[in-house]
């Protein structure tokens, strides 16, 4: 049992850390464009480019407190599927309720730009979608071997 634990562990730490990798890479490129397209349209050059990578960050943080729920709730020992719902219905309001004070704080108070956030936000959620579609190409190439 122990083995079969370790191997969901690392499985999880795997997508974790490829979800982050390729959401730096994209939402850095992004932020760059952002960047060029403030200073010539002549905005304050930093309000976009830091509008995309707060998004983005939200959006990796987001999907890790995902990932840690789901390692907590249903791949422990012992977890009943009552309980082990009940409680990721209660983790993920607690955490879907924070990230909204932290939105709602930000957009109230225009401390950055909206489509910058979305953008964001958006582009982490692209990197899950490759991800995924990295996983599903790695493991369709091993049964071909």
């Amino acid at each position: 049992m122990t083995d079969e634990n370790d191997v969901r562990k690392r499985a999880v730490a795997a997508v974790l850390s490829g979800v982050a990798r390729k959401t730096a890479v994209v939402v850095s490129a992004a932020a760059v464009a952002a960047l060029v397209l403030s200073v010539l349209r002549g905005d304050r050059w930093w309000f976009l480019p830091a509008s995309v990578l707060f998004g983005g960050v939200l959006g990796v943080l987001n999907f890790r407190w995902l990932a840690i729920a789901v390692q907590r709730v249903y791949l422990r020992d012992g977890a009943t599927p009552v309980t082990s719902n009940l409680a990721a219905a209660i983790i993920n309001i607690l955490k879907l309720s924070i990230i909204f004070v932290i939105l709602f704080v930000v957009i109230k108070w225009q401390l950055l730009h909206v489509f910058g956030l979305v953008a964001g936000l958006t582009l982490c959620f692209f990197a899950i979608v490759w991800q995924g579609a990295s996983a599903i190409r790695d493991t369709l190439k091993e049964k071909h071997q």
